[in-house]
Protein backbone atom coordinates (compact mmCIF):
# COMPACT_ATOMS: atom_id res chain seq x y z
CA UNK A 1 0.00 0.00 0.00
CA UNK A 2 1.29 3.46 -0.88
CA UNK A 3 1.44 5.86 2.10
CA UNK A 4 2.76 9.42 2.60
CA UNK A 5 5.87 7.78 4.09
CA UNK A 6 6.52 5.34 1.24
CA UNK A 7 5.34 1.81 0.51
CA UNK A 8 3.99 -0.02 3.53
CA UNK A 9 5.57 -3.18 4.86
CA UNK A 10 2.81 -3.74 7.44
CA UNK A 11 -0.94 -3.07 7.25
CA UNK A 12 -3.53 -4.13 9.82
CA UNK A 13 -7.18 -3.16 10.07
CA UNK A 14 -7.95 -2.15 13.65
CA UNK A 15 -11.71 -1.77 13.10
CA UNK A 16 -14.24 0.28 11.11
CA UNK A 17 -11.95 0.05 8.08
CA UNK A 18 -9.21 2.04 9.85
CA UNK A 19 -5.74 0.79 8.95
CA UNK A 20 -2.56 0.84 10.99
CA UNK A 21 0.30 1.12 8.48
CA UNK A 22 4.06 1.02 8.82
CA UNK A 23 6.86 1.61 6.36
CA UNK A 24 10.56 0.92 6.89
CA UNK A 25 10.96 4.52 8.10
CA UNK A 26 7.62 5.71 9.55
CA UNK A 27 3.92 4.99 9.83
CA UNK A 28 0.53 5.92 11.17
CA UNK A 29 -3.14 5.32 10.49
CA UNK A 30 -5.35 5.60 7.46
CA UNK A 31 -9.00 6.49 8.06
CA UNK A 32 -11.31 5.97 5.05
CA UNK A 33 -13.43 8.91 3.95
CA UNK A 34 -16.72 7.30 5.03
CA UNK A 35 -15.30 6.85 8.56
CA UNK A 36 -13.72 10.33 8.68
CA UNK A 37 -17.28 11.65 8.48
CA UNK A 38 -17.72 10.43 12.08
CA UNK A 39 -14.76 12.47 13.34
CA UNK A 40 -15.00 16.04 14.66
CA UNK A 41 -14.11 18.62 12.00
CA UNK A 42 -10.91 19.86 13.73
CA UNK A 43 -9.59 16.28 13.73
CA UNK A 44 -9.71 16.12 9.94
CA UNK A 45 -6.77 18.47 9.38
CA UNK A 46 -3.57 16.44 9.54
CA UNK A 47 0.13 16.79 8.81
CA UNK A 48 0.21 13.94 6.27
CA UNK A 49 -2.91 14.87 4.30
CA UNK A 50 -6.56 13.80 4.18
CA UNK A 51 -7.14 10.44 5.81
CA UNK A 52 -3.55 9.96 7.00
CA UNK A 53 -2.67 10.27 10.68
CA UNK A 54 1.06 10.27 11.38
CA UNK A 55 2.30 8.06 14.24
CA UNK A 56 4.02 10.75 16.32
CA UNK A 57 1.41 13.49 16.65
CA UNK A 58 -1.76 12.88 14.64
CA UNK A 59 -2.47 9.27 15.70
CA UNK A 60 -4.13 10.64 18.83
CA UNK A 61 -6.93 12.09 16.71
CA UNK A 62 -7.85 8.57 15.59
CA UNK A 63 -7.65 7.19 19.13
CA UNK A 64 -9.76 9.97 20.62
CA UNK A 65 -12.31 9.75 17.80
CA UNK A 66 -12.66 5.97 18.10
CA UNK A 67 -11.72 5.12 21.70
CA UNK A 68 -13.34 1.69 21.51
CA UNK A 69 -10.52 0.62 19.15
CA UNK A 70 -7.70 1.45 21.59
CA UNK A 71 -6.72 0.14 25.05
CA UNK A 72 -7.09 2.50 28.04
CA UNK A 73 -3.33 3.14 28.34
CA UNK A 74 -3.19 4.22 24.68
CA UNK A 75 -6.09 6.62 25.31
CA UNK A 76 -4.21 8.25 28.17
CA UNK A 77 -1.21 8.70 25.87
CA UNK A 78 -3.55 10.04 23.17
CA UNK A 79 -4.84 12.69 25.57
CA UNK A 80 -1.28 13.71 26.40
CA UNK A 81 -0.23 13.75 22.76
CA UNK A 82 -3.23 15.89 21.81
CA UNK A 83 -2.47 18.32 24.63
CA UNK A 84 1.17 18.65 23.56
CA UNK A 85 0.73 18.77 19.78
CA UNK A 86 -2.73 20.08 18.95
CA UNK A 87 -4.73 23.26 19.42
CA UNK A 88 -7.26 23.95 22.15
CA UNK A 89 -9.95 23.71 19.48
CA UNK A 90 -8.95 20.14 18.71
CA UNK A 91 -8.83 19.20 22.40
CA UNK A 92 -12.15 20.91 23.09
CA UNK A 93 -13.94 18.76 20.51
CA UNK A 94 -13.01 15.63 22.48
CA UNK A 95 -13.78 16.96 25.96
CA UNK A 96 -17.12 15.22 26.40
CA UNK A 97 -16.62 12.13 24.27
CA UNK A 98 -16.83 9.02 26.42
CA UNK A 99 -14.13 6.39 26.22
CA UNK A 100 -14.65 2.67 26.52
CA UNK A 101 -16.23 1.30 29.71
CA UNK A 102 -13.94 1.66 32.69
CA UNK A 103 -12.05 4.72 31.40
CA UNK A 104 -12.39 8.38 32.28
CA UNK A 105 -13.84 11.02 30.00
CA UNK A 106 -11.35 12.47 27.57
CA UNK A 107 -10.22 15.95 28.59
CA UNK A 108 -6.98 16.79 26.87
CA UNK A 109 -7.24 20.52 27.64
CA UNK A 110 -6.32 19.71 31.25
CA UNK A 111 -3.04 18.33 29.91
CA UNK A 112 -2.48 21.51 27.89
CA UNK A 113 -2.68 23.62 31.04
CA UNK A 114 -0.32 21.29 32.85
CA UNK A 115 2.20 21.39 29.99
CA UNK A 116 2.00 25.19 29.75
CA UNK A 117 2.54 25.50 33.52
CA UNK A 118 5.51 23.13 33.42
CA UNK A 119 7.08 25.01 30.49
CA UNK A 120 6.60 28.33 32.27
CA UNK A 121 8.11 26.92 35.45
CA UNK A 122 11.07 25.51 33.49
CA UNK A 123 11.63 28.75 31.58
CA UNK A 124 10.65 27.32 28.19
Amino acid sequence: MRTPWGNSDYVKEIGRGILRVDTPSHGGYFVPERVRGLMPAPALITFAGPGWYEEDSDWCLVALSFPELFPPDALEMARRTAANWHSREVCRCFRHRPGPPGTTTTNCTRGMTTMRDRNTRDGV
